[in-house]
């Protein structure tokens, strides 16, 4: 049955009585038509026989709630320019192979992601996983646009959540741009203009007052979990490189942190002084994990630790991750030796980058000895 389509019509159809479904065809676009369901779920469709072949192929185009007559008819007729192509049967092989958006993540995963840290490749599939794979899954990776990315991020930034937002979005760009090396796709959609994310750098900086008092706090929690945090304050590393420790990797003093569980992928070497040793939890039979309560997986410091500590503190906006700063800017007033401070927190200053960083490998490893001490007797000093 044909007809022309419009809107009063597709509003007036219906299905009749012991019919699953019923399809009206458009008299203005060859192929277009409707298929309204007993259920009440109507979508635009196309039916054609391809160039080729010996029999018709149905698309379906879209729901009739999500796009107008007109937007159906204007895919209608490229599809029907597409089905009258000679190599048509060709193209859609070659579309048919084309990896979907899930697919291409656990690829992104075993090729790209399998050099990096530990930390960078659990971020990185969180981001996709949590926000990227339930709308983009199931899309083949060149039907992706950036409408769809922006889709995901904009009710993120409505919520003020800028980071999250960023890196959703720099996760996913990732991926395709992954897509493009591989060759499935020619270009990014991501790539040019990225949206406004308003990051601003975290200015908060704790005092040492304001560490002692968390360092007190502590003995409200488990043995374990105050050790990771006092030696979070003694020795600047990030909570992920620490938590993440074995034992065969502390040895005089010294813990060793490989590349593969640094953010930079730099291997790290920290100092312990006496009084940081002495914060050490009781080693375990039954791991070789410096930090876990159940000797098969590190400890994690969330949200339900923070939260027994700020029971015990009236601290305003403050993370574990502050200590870090904390000590920068401490250390910055107490010592000359910028190098050496930076080295504690390994960062790749400007002597460490681009050229000046293939031939500077020094480890400044005597000088962050002597920073990481004094910085340790500050921090005992305060605690008395």
């Amino acid at each position: 049955m044909r007809k022309k389509l419009t809107a009063s019509v597709l509003a007036k159809l219906k299905v009749p009585e012991g019919k699953a479904s019923i399809k009206l065809f458009d008299s203005e676009v060859s192929g277009l038509g409707v298929r309204l369901m007993a259920s009440g779920v109507s979508s635009f469709i196309f039916e054609k026989r391809p160039k080729g072949s010996v029999r018709p192929k149905q698309i379906t185009i879209g729901r009739c709630t999500d796009m107008s007559v007109d937007q159906a008819r204007l895919r209608a007729r490229e599809l029907a320019f597409a089905f009258s192509s000679g190599n048509y049967l060709e193209t859609t092989a070659n579309l048919n192979a084309l990896p979907f958006f899930e697919d291409l993540i656990n690829q992104f995963d075993d090729i790209h992601l399998r050099d990096k840290s530990t930390r960078y490749r659990s971020e990185t599939l969180g981001y996709l996983r949590r926000y990227s794979i339930k709308p983009l899954g199931g899309l083949r990776v060149d039907q992706i646009r950036r409408n769809h990315v922006s889709n995901i991020i904009t009710p993120l930034l409505a919520k003020n959540m800028n980071p999250t937002a960023q890196s959703v979005w720099g996760a996913t760009s990732a991926v395709l741009s992954f897509a493009v090396r591989l060759g499935y796709i020619d270009s990014n959609p991501l790539i040019g203009s990225p949206p406004n994310f308003n990051k601003k750098p975290r200015e908060r900086v704790l005092t040492l007052n304001e560490l002692l008092c968390i360092w007190d706090a502590t003995n409200t929690l488990s043995a374990h979990h105050a050790a990771a945090i006092r030696l979070l304050i003694l020795v600047p590393m990030r909570k992920t490189e620490m938590l993440g420790s074995f034992w065969n990797e502390f040895a005089n003093n010294w813990l060793l942190v490989p590349s593969e569980r640094t953010k930079n992928s730099d291997p790290m070497a920290l100092f312990f002084s006496d009084y940081a040793v002495e914060q050490l939890p009781n080693r375990r039979n039954d791991t070789d994990i410096i930090f876990s309560t159940n000797g098969k997986a590190p400890m994690v410091l969330g949200s339900k630790v923070k939260n027994k500590l700020e029971a015990e503190l009236n601290l305003p906006q403050w993370q574990f991750h502050d200590f870090r700063r904390a000590f920068s800017t401490i250390m910055h007033e107490q010592s000359a030796d910028h190098f050496a401070i930076e080295a504690c927190l390994n960062h790749r200053d400007n002597t460490r980058r681009g050229v000046s960083g293939v031939y500077n490998r020094a480890e400044y490893k005597d000088r962050k000895r002597v920073i990481l001490q004094q910085w340790s007797d500050i921090v005992e000093a305060a605690v008395g």
